[in-house]
């Protein structure tokens, strides 16, 4: 669980280097003639191979943070799943998606397209869809980034001093359930917040209370 933590805040600082979307020269060779010339665009491959590592760990810790026996672990999973449907929308900008169970899927060879702007009709790369939503102190990838520490950081805890228990004594075992009806569980301290259940009208007013989304989402 901590390395999957680790990777996912890795590739998500990796998303937020602004090098990463600054122009390149490269050289094209003309599959005709066989001249090359030299030409200015993004690096796409690396563009590409940046999201899609991002995705692949983010959907590593999400899986395994389901299946947590943590409650600090399951809760900072369930703040970070909040956040990325939140910014769904500009998500779905550069081709990544909220799919089953919580995980992202993306579709790396459509993320070249260019979109439509609105009712101007003016086409854009999804490159500026991309440094909004991981460049820049509280982006989308730099709150994703704090809440994978802050998984690891859960993780890394003594095993069994902090776990989260059901109406029957199971462990929650879906990040999922935190959303779906009702949850009987409780947590935090026994004298602090006793008498907090965690349904989701409850989840939804501490997402309110500790994180700020920028307008763009």
């Amino acid at each position: 669980m901590r390395s999957s933590a680790d990777s996912l805040k890795k590739s998500a600082d990796a998303l937020g280097n602004a090098s990463l979307y600054e122009k390149k020269k490269f050289k094209k060779k003309d599959e005709e003639t066989g001249e090359e010339t030299e030409v200015e665009d993004y690096d796409w491959d690396a563009v590409t191979k940046a999201v899609k590592l991002f995705v692949d760990d983010y959907n590593s810790v999400v899986e395994q943070a389901g299946n947590s026996e943590t409650k600090n672990v399951l809760r900072n999973a369930a703040w970070m799943t909040s956040i990325t449907e939140k910014a769904g929308n500009l998500l779905s900008k550069v081709r990544i998606t909220v799919g089953k169970g919580n995980k992202l899927e993306f579709d790396k060879d459509a993320l070249k397209e260019k979109t439509a702007l609105g009712k101007s009709g003016i086409e854009l790369d999804n490159i500026s869809a991309l440094t909004s939503l991981f460049t820049g102190y509280g982006s989308f990838g730099s709150q994703i980034s704090q809440k994978a520490s802050a998984i690891s950081n859960a993780a890394a805890r003594t095993k069994g001093v902090d776990k989260t228990y059901n109406k029957n004594g199971a462990y929650s075992d879906t990040i999922s359930k935190l959303f779906q009806g009702t949850i009987d569980e409780r947590v935090g301290s026994k004298d602090k917040d006793k008498d907090k259940v965690t349904d989701k009208s409850y989840w939804e007013q501490k997402l309110k209370e500790d994180f700020q989304f920028p307008d763009v989402y």
